[in-house]
C-alpha cells in the first residue's frame, strides 16, 4: 500500500510539477543520489524544446518536497506533521535523454543528481594539521562551501597531527569521522559531523503504516589484542578490544557472548595509527575502543518499508507492533524514497539500534591516510625533547605554510647514551618514509642531494668518503687513491692527516694540547725530534729522568743553566769539561782522588792558590 502524496520538485527557477518516477536514495557517511524521470508529453510548453531545458537544469540546485495529500490527516497515527514531510535539497549532476523504438519508450529526460554533500567532493586535496581539535579541523575545511553544515564531534580533545593526502574533502572528511567513531551525513536538508541531539522520531506501526520488517543477527570476531608502538617514548602498548564490550548495551552483549562462542581465539593486531607527536597509549586505546564499535555495529541491524515520508537518515524511528523484543527505537542509515507520477509514495530503510550509543554504526578504525615515500626540506632541528627528531616541510605543505611535528629521524646506529647523532641543517633536502604506509606517521631516512645541492666530492672513480662535512666547514675525508685520512678545521686548517704510505700528520694554525689523567707515552722505532722557534719547556711534578743507549748532546747558542739542591754526576770512564773560562763557587770545594795522583797543570801561565787564611799542603 502506498500513501498517496504531492510532491513539488523544483530546479533552479524552474518548477516540475509532473514526473513519472522519481527515487531518492540516502546513506550514512556517503552521498545521497536521486533520478527524476520526465516524460517529453508530460513536460509543460517551455520545455518543449528538450535541449534548452537540459541545458537550463544541468548544475542547478534542486530542492524535493513530499507531503500527503490534503484530508488524508485522519489516517494518520503519528500526530506530528513533521513526521510526513520529507524535503531533500541536492544538485542536478547529470541530464539524459532517452528514446527507443525497439523498448516503445517516448522520449524520456533523465534527471540526476546527489545531496550537497558533492559539493565537497571536488578535486583531491593536500592538508595537515597540528594539535587542533577535530571541529577545529572540520570548520577549516568546510570554508568556502555554499553548504549548511553543523559541526558537533564527541571527540574534544586535540588531534596532534592529522592529514588529508590526496583525498577529496569530502573523503577527508568522511574518513575522518569514520576512523574516530563520528557520524557524517546529510538528512536531506543539513549535513552533520557528530551526533546532533534533538532527533525526530516517527512512529512506525508494523501491518498500518510499515508493512515489512526484518531483524538480522550475525557472529562476527570480537577479540583482539591490539599492540601499538611509540617512537618517542621508545615503547610499545598493548589493549584488548573486549575491555570495551559495554559501549554498546542491551541485546548487544548476547550478540558478543554468542560470537565469543563461536570466535574463540583471540588474534593479535599491530597497529601504525600513533600520529607523529601523538602518545601511544591514549592511541592504541582509541583505536581498539573504536575496533570494538566497529564489531558491535556490524551485529544486527533491521530492514523495513513504510509510507511516512518523514523518515530521515540519521534519525530514529519507533517501531511498534511487533513481539515486544523487537519493539524499540532503530536509528536509519540507509533509506530510498519512490513515487511514482499517480502520487503513490513508499520507501525502504535500514536502521541500527546500539542502545543509546553515540558512535556511528560505520565507525572503521583502520581506515588511514596512504601515503608514498617523498622529499622534503628541514624546517626545524632542535628537538625540545633532545631526541634527534626534525620538522620537515614536504612540497605540498609548503604553499600553505605547514610543517610536520618533530619526527624520527634515522640514525647509523643508536641506543642509550651511545649512537651517532647527525642532524640535517634547516633548509636541507630529506627523503622521507612513513610507518606502514601511514601519511601521519612520517619518519626520515636520509638526505638527499640534487643539483641544487651538491657534497662537492664526486669523482670518476668514487675516491673520495666525506666521512663527516658540518656547515662550518668542520670535515673528515678519506681518499681511497692516495688512502690518506684528513680531518680539517673550519677554516681549512688540516689538523690530522693518516697518510696511506703509513705516515701522520698534525697540524694546528696555533696550539696543540695533549692531556692524560695518568701517563703519555710515546714509542718510536726510530727517532724523536721536537722542534721549537721559541722555547721548549719541561715540568715535572717529581723527576725527570733521561737515558740514551750511546750519547746525550746538549747544545745552547747561549747560556745553560742548571738550578737544583744537590747534583751528582756519575762517569764510568772519563769526565772532561772545556771551555773559555771556568768559574766555581761553592760554600766548600773538595776535590778527591781516591786511587791514582791528582795533577794541577796550567799549560802557558801559573797555578795559583789562593786563600784568605792558610794553605795546606801535605
Amino acid at each position: 500500500m502506498a500513501l498517496q502524496t504531492v510532491t513539488t520538485i523544483k530546479i533552479g527557477e524552474t518548477t516540475i510539477t509532473n514526473f513519472s518516477k522519481l527515487k531518492i536514495i540516502q546513506k550514512i557517511h556517503d552521498h545521497h543520489s536521486f533520478s527524476i524521470a520526465v516524460r517529453q508529453d508530460l513536460l509543460v510548453e517551455e520545455f518543449k524544446s528538450v535541449m534548452p531545458a537540459s541545458q537550463r537544469l544541468y548544475g542547478e540546485k534542486i530542492s524535493i518536497e513530499i507531503k500527503p495529500l490534503p484530508g488524508l490527516d485522519d489516517l494518520m497515527i503519528d500526530t506530528n506533521p513533521n513526521h510526513y514531510i520529507m524535503q531533500f535539497y541536492g544538485v542536478v549532476t547529470n541530464v539524459r535523454i532517452q528514446k527507443s523504438r525497439n523498448k516503445d519508450m517516448e522520449k524520456i529526460m533523465l534527471i540526476k543528481g546527489n545531496s550537497t554533500t558533492i559539493l565537497l567532493d571536488g578535486a583531491k586535496e593536500c592538508n595537515s594539521f597540528t594539535n587542533m581539535s577535530m571541529a577545529d579541523i572540520v570548520n577549516k575545511v568546510k570554508t568556502g562551501y555554499d553548504i549548511d553544515m553543523e559541526v558537533i564531534p564527541l571527540h574534544e580533545n586535540n588531534l596532534a597531527y592529522t592529514v588529508q593526502y590526496n583525498e577529496s574533502d569530502f573523503d577527508f572528511l568522511n574518513r575522518l569521522a569514520m576512523q574516530n567513531g563520528e557520524w557524517f551525513y546529510s538528512n536531506g536538508r543539513k549535513i552533520t559531523f557528530g551526533d546532533a541531539g534533538g532527533r525526530l522520531q516517527p512512529k512506525l506501526i508494523y501491518g498500518i503504516n510499515m508493512h515489512d520488517f526484518s531483524y538480522e543477527m550475525k557472529v562476527l570476531p570480537t577479540q583482539f589484542k591490539t599492540i601499538e608502538n611509540d617512537n618517542r617514548a621508545g615503547e610499545y602498548y598493548t589493549d584488548n578490544t573486549l575491555v570495551y564490550r559495554k559501549e554498546a548495551e542491551g541485546f548487544h552483549q548476547n550478540f558478543v557472548n554468542k560470537s565469543n562462542q563461536v570466535f574463540t581465539k583471540e588474534t593479535v593486531l599491530q597497529l601504525n595509527q600513533n600520529s607523529a607527536g601523538a602518545n601511544g597509549r591514549s592511541s592504541v586505546e582509541k583505536y581498539t575502543k573504536n575496533k570494538m564499535r566497529f564489531v558491535m555495529s556490524g551485529l544486527m541491524q533491521v530492514k523495513a518499508s513504510s509510507e511516512v515520508p518523514g523518515i530521515t537518515i540519521g534519525n530514529d524511528v519507533l517501531i511498534q507492533g511487533l513481539d515486544k523484543q523487537l519493539e524499540s527505537s532503530y536509528r536509519v542509515t540507509k533509506l530510498r524514497h519512490i513515487c511514482d507520477d499517480g502520487g503513490g509514495y513508499h520507501n525502504h530503510f535500514t536502521a541500527v539500534n546500539l542502545a543509546g550509543s553515540t558512535f556511528s554504526p560505520k565507525t572503521n578504525p583502520d581506515l588511514i591516510a596512504k601515503c608514498k615515500s617523498q622529499t622534503a626540506v628541514v624546517t626545524a632541528n632542535a628537538d625540545p625533547e633532545g631526541l634527534s627528531g626534525i620538522k620537515v616541510q614536504m612540497p605540498w605543505q609548503q604553499a600553505k605554510g605547514e610543517t610536520t611535528p618533530y619526527i624520527p629521524l634515522v640514525q647509523y646506529y643508536g641506543g642509550d647514551a651511545r649512537g651517532s647523532h647527525i642532524i640535517p641543517e634547516i633548509g636541507d633536502t630529506v627523503f622521507v618514509d612513513f610507518q606502514g604506509g601511514n601519511a601521519e606517521l612520517p619518519i626520515v631516512t636520509g638526505t638527499m642531494t640534487s643539483r641544487k645541492e651538491k657534497s662537492g666530492y664526486s669523482t670518476p672513480n668514487n675516491d673520495i668518503k666525506a666521512v663527516m662535512h658540518s656547515r662550518s666547514g668542520n670535515r673528515i675525508i678519506t681518499d681511497d687513491a692516495t688512502g690518506d685520512i684528513t680531518i680539517e678545521s673550519q677554516k681549512g686548517e688540516t689538523i690530522a692527516v693518516i697518510h696511506g704510505d703509513g705516515n701522520i700528520r698534525f697540524k694546528a694554525p696555533k696550539n696543540i694540547e695533549l692531556e692524560a689523567g695518568e701517563d703519555i707515552i710515546m714509542k718510536a722505532g726510530r727517532d724523536i725530534k721536537a722542534e721549537a722557534k721559541e722555547n721548549i719547556e719541561i715540568e715535572a711534578g717529581n723527576n725527570i729522568n733521561q737515558e740514551a743507549g750511546n750519547n746525550i748532546g746538549i747544545v745552547a747558542q747561549g747560556d745553560i743553566n742548571e738550578f737544583g739542591d744537590n747534583k751528582t754526576e756519575n762517569i764510568t770512564e772519563n769526565y772532561k769539561r772545556s771551555s773559555h773560562e771556568s768559574t766555581q763557587f761553592a760554600d766548600e770545594v773538595k776535590i778527591f782522588s781516591t786511587q791514582e795522583n791528582m795533577l794541577l797543570e796550567s799549560s802557558q801561565k801559573t797555578v795559583e792558590i789562593n786563600s784568605a787564611e792558610k794553605s795546606n799542603l801535605f
